[in-house]
């Protein structure tokens, strides 16, 4: 049995075709559900697309079926499809997976997934101590403060913090400064668990 999965975010629409080409089954189903449905085909083949949320998807399935996942931007068959629906992708995809024609995208391991959201979560933290870092230059600059200052520094933010600013600006930017402490501090943190895996590794 060949099983073409289109993954939705709650849900599944699953399309099972025979050796023959036929469709026996299609059927939706919530994704928290698709354990079941692997179980009574297992041992079959199963394609999806890689999705945001696809990683959960292909373990579970993966402990019953043998899974392929398709790479989403060269399946041109189904993107160029006229009638473009769930059950048509469905369909299609147990289709390409019968003929073995399915472009299959790279799967990562659990320690590569996990180490790619150490990164990304870094990255996040990054991005917004940099956003209050901005403002506050911006509070500066509305109050006429043109010195060259640092927020993102120790030495900065003791210089900051001696400012003389109206209320009730001085608490804002006091808010800005502690936010960014707390930031850099798990930033920190990150950057020490990201190195010990890299170590292990």
């Amino acid at each position: 049995m060949y099983l073409g999965i289109d993954v939705h975010k709650r849900y599944a629409q699953v399309a099972v075709m025979d050796e023959a080409g036929k469709i026996v089954e299609e059927v939706r189903v919530e994704n928290a559900n698709l354990g079941e449905l692997a179980q009574r085909y297992a041992g079959a083949q199963a394609v999806l697309e890689a999705t945001s949320n696809y990683y959960h998807i292909h373990d579970t399935l993966s402990e019953h079926l043998d899974v392929t996942v398709a790479h989403p931007k060269k399946i041109n068959q189904i993107a160029d499809t006229d009638k473009k629906t769930d059950r048509v992708d469905a369909k299609e995809l147990a289709r390409m997976l019968r003929l073995n024609s399915v472009p299959e995208s790279y799967v990562p391991t659990e320690e590569v997934r996990e180490a790619r959201a150490l990164v990304r979560g870094r990255q996040t933290l990054v991005e917004n101590r940099t956003k209050y870092a901005n403002k506050v230059h911006g509070l500066l600059s509305d109050h006429g403060i043109t010195e060259d200052v640092k927020p993102l520094t120790v030495e900065g933010r003791e210089s900051l913090r001696g400012l003389s600013i109206p209320t009730p600006f001085d608490t804002l930017l006091e808010s800005y400064l502690n936010l960014i402490e707390s930031l850099t501090e798990e930033i920190q943190k990150l950057d020490e668990t990201i190195e010990e895996r890299a170590g292990s590794l």
